[in-house]
């Protein structure tokens, strides 16, 4: 018997192994590493965008509150961007913001109107914020430091008399918000913020020229919480506000401001 030829394996079988008949063995491909993706740079439109809102909400919200942009006046968005010197986008955005916070009025469907605050309001405004602004010294008493207070009071006392500018506004905001926010009540606070931006909307139509009076009766609050008089200190504050509207009062009365109460 002739011995069996032997039986040579197909050039595509693994050693040790036999092909498959009918199937061509496929070389595996070497293994490759898994892609390692990059990091992104985080996405600085987002917050470039908001800074550009946040700066034409601060530059437009200023010149409202300094009389810039006077109640009743209507903002046309191109004008007002060019002035800017900044795209519509932020700038539409802004003015949303100031319209929720009772600055601006739709004038139209594309534009809008700083809002004109009549003498009935500004009354109005005036008796909600005794209320809550007594309430605010008496809760705060004792929760604001002396030091603070203190220096506060050099700042009242150094005050130039010549003139009603953005020195006696931020002395004035400082009083009045220092014992809102050390209240303790957030809803109080940011009430009697709000009712304060009502009350200057009409304020800065006419520069009320108040500063000796302001200065006496801001110090008398002041003396009464660095006291610990909470009975004092809040009586002082309805002294100071109601005295500011006998104030305005007369004014009108006198034609030096030209609406009358209604």
């Amino acid at each position: 018997m002739k011995p069996k030829a032997a039986i040579k394996p197909t050039p595509h079988a693994k050693p040790g192994k036999t092909a498959s008949p009918g199937k061509v063995s496929r070389a595996r491909k070497p293994a490759q590493a898994p892609v390692k993706r990059a990091k992104t740079a985080p996405d600085a439109s987002g917050e470039a965008s908001t800074n550009l809102t946040d700066r034409a909400y601060a530059v437009v919200r200023r010149l409202i509150l300094q009389r810039e942009l006077t109640g009743g006046e209507v903002l046309v968005e191109g004008r007002l961007a060019e002035r800017l010197q900044m795209s519509r986008t932020p700038l539409r955005e802004a003015l949303l913001r100031l319209e929720g916070e009772g600055l601006l009025v739709r004038a139209n469907a594309r534009s809008y109107a700083v809002r004109r605050i009549t003498a009935s309001h500004y009354f109005q405004c005036l008796q909600v914020r005794e209320r809550l602004e007594s309430q605010a010294v008496s809760l705060s008493i004792g929760h604001v430091p002396a030091d603070l207070v203190q220096r506060l009071r050099n700042d009242i006392l150094s005050l130039d008399s010549s003139q009603q500018g953005s020195s006696h506004w931020h002395a004035d905001d400082e009083i009045h918000g220092m014992f809102a926010r050390a209240s303790g009540n957030a809803m109080l606070a940011e009430t009697i913020a709000h009712l304060r931006v009502l009350c200057r909307l009409f304020e800065v139509v006419d520069p009320f020229n108040r500063i000796e009076d302001d200065r006496a009766e801001h110090l008398a609050i002041l003396d009464a919480y660095i006291a610990g008089n909470e009975k004092a200190a809040e009586q002082a504050v309805v002294t100071h506000l109601r005295n500011l509207a006998r104030y305005t009062l007369s004014r009108l009365s006198n034609g030096l401001v030209t609406e009358l109460p209604q």
